[in-house]
């Protein structure tokens, strides 16, 4: 246990909690690189938890924006072979580490990259995107690319709380925060969805303030 402390140090800052094993949890151990609390993404599993299917065995997944990993080892609990993708190298080490550390390296692939590394022709029998869509410089070109991957996508982002449909730009702001980040409105994301020939578009019910999760499909 003291190897697996050291190595959780080492890999650390972790923007996930996860329990590696009893009484190890990942951000127990190293600090947190943001101001999330010390248990995220708890309160976004809170919202998935009976969303997600009880059984995914035979689902292929494609966990995008996976970031240290919780979703993806989440679903590959439930049966499903995961592709855990971030465009942050660091992340998938960790989250590499944490499959190894829980048995569950057999059910989980990685690879690091943006949404464009999605290949033509690749399939996914669902597609997670949990705070992504915000973080993406083409939101909409890469909404299309994702689209074309699956026939089912459960994605969550952060809103803009305007009436219509229309999306703002954050650029960075020094001292504040680096990346830029788009927010959409509620009526964007569900136009942009039936842009990309979603046929079914749900709400996820979410009580994260200014938060919107949504289930599409074809």
């Amino acid at each position: 246990m003291t190897d697996l402390r050291t190595r959780v140090a080492e890999l650390g800052p972790w923007f996930h909690n996860i329990e590696l094993a009893p009484g190890i949890a990942t951000r127990g151990i190293a600090p947190a690189p943001g101001p999330q609390p010390a248990d995220h993404p708890l309160r976004r599993w809170q919202v998935y938890r009976e969303v997600l299917p009880a059984d995914m065995r035979g689902m292929r997944v494609l966990d995008l924006g996976s970031a240290d990993g919780f979703f993806a080892l989440e679903m590959a609990r439930r049966g499903a072979l995961v592709l855990a993708q971030d465009s942050w190298g660091a992340m998938i080490a960790r989250l590499r580490f944490a499959a190894q550390a829980t048995g569950l390296q057999d059910r989980i692939w990685t690879r690091v990259g943006e949404v464009t590394a999605i290949r033509p022709g690749e399939r996914y029998d669902a597609v997670l995107a949990l705070g992504l869509l915000y973080h993406l410089r083409h939101p909409f070109h890469d909404l299309e690319i994702i689209a074309r991957a699956t026939d089912l996508l459960w994605l969550e982002t952060t809103l803009h709380p305007g009436e219509g449909s229309f999306i703002h730009f954050k650029p960075p702001a020094e001292g504040v925060h680096h990346i830029r980040k788009w927010f959409p409105t509620r009526d964007c994301v569900r136009d942009m969805l039936d842009e990309c020939r979603f046929t079914s578009i749900e709400t996820i019910p979410d009580p994260t303030p200014n938060r919107g999760s949504f289930l599409a499909r074809r």
